[in-house]
């Protein structure tokens, strides 16, 4: 018995030991030293590293959830799909589909983009509360990940752990948006699909190709505006994380200046 506790006891020291060793290199490599003035501790690491999340999906969020916030900024301004936007063009480039085009599509097309942005516009104010939770559950590992991570590392760190969520929370608004009537007492949705097997009709009997169509397929229009939506805000907050980490300025409060200046 007495020797079975020996070398329980051995082996519980070179696992401290080495223990020991672990948590003064990771000190080491993150220049982490409660006892000396200047340096950081864990528990200044995920403030500072929470504060910058904060301020980064606040002025995101604050930023695109406003009228015109998605509709009047190019950067995430979002457009009829891809694919309907290609078809667009097509009818466009020829005398007869350009005429079609600007008699019965052209207004529609742009009410259509105006619903998108709106539906974005309405949703994106529920993605507080979501980020809120992430940036609470934060641990001492991924603070250390983040601080020594890219410019966006912070907001991938909040995309991975909370798209699935502001998917489920964006889209019930953005269907909401997208099903109110816009022009003729149809919605987005409505003209969206009738648009699109309206033209898959044209290209099936356009047999000579005068109008040199190729078919599209229709998407689930709520989910793709739910997706931009979300691409184009955590967009905005990557760019805040990356004016924190390069600029003094943008440290808005001491916890801030201290993490980053250090990162």
């Amino acid at each position: 018995m007495k020797k079975l506790s020996l070398i329980l006891s051995t082996i519980f020291c070179i696992l401290l030991f080495n223990a020991c060793e672990v948590l003064q290199q990771v000190a080491k490599d993150y220049d982490l030293d409660s006892s000396q003035s200047g340096k950081l501790t864990e528990r200044e690491v995920i403030k500072g590293l929470k504060s910058a999340l904060e301020v980064g999906t606040k002025a995101g969020v604050d930023q695109l959830a406003t009228t015109n916030g998605f509709l009047k900024d190019e950067a995430v301004k979002i457009f009829l799909p891809a694919e309907l936007e290609s078809a667009i063009l097509q009818l466009k480039s020829t005398t007869a589909g350009k005429k079609i085009y600007d008699e019965l599509i052209k207004s529609i097309e742009a009410d259509m983009i105006v619903s998108l942005n709106r539906a974005a516009e309405k949703a994106v104010v529920k993605a507080k509360p979501i980020f809120v939770n992430a940036i609470s559950s934060m641990t001492v590992q991924d603070g250390f990940t983040i601080l020594k991570g890219s410019d966006n590392a912070a907001t991938n760190y909040l995309r991975n752990n909370t798209f699935n969520q502001l998917v489920t929370a964006f889209k019930p608004d953005i269907k909401d948006v997208l099903d109110d009537p816009i022009v003729y007492d149809k919605s987005s949705e409505q003209l969206y699909s009738i648009f699109v097997k309206t033209y898959n009709e044209v290209e099936r009997k356009d047999l000579i190709n005068v109008l040199k169509l190729s078919p599209i397929k229709e998407k689930d229009l709520a989910s793709f505006v739910t997706e931009r939506a979300l691409d184009g805000m955590f967009q905005k907050v990557a760019l805040k994380e990356k004016d924190i980490r390069e600029n003094p300025a943008a440290r808005i409060n001491d916890i801030l200046k201290k993490v980053f200046a250090q990162q």
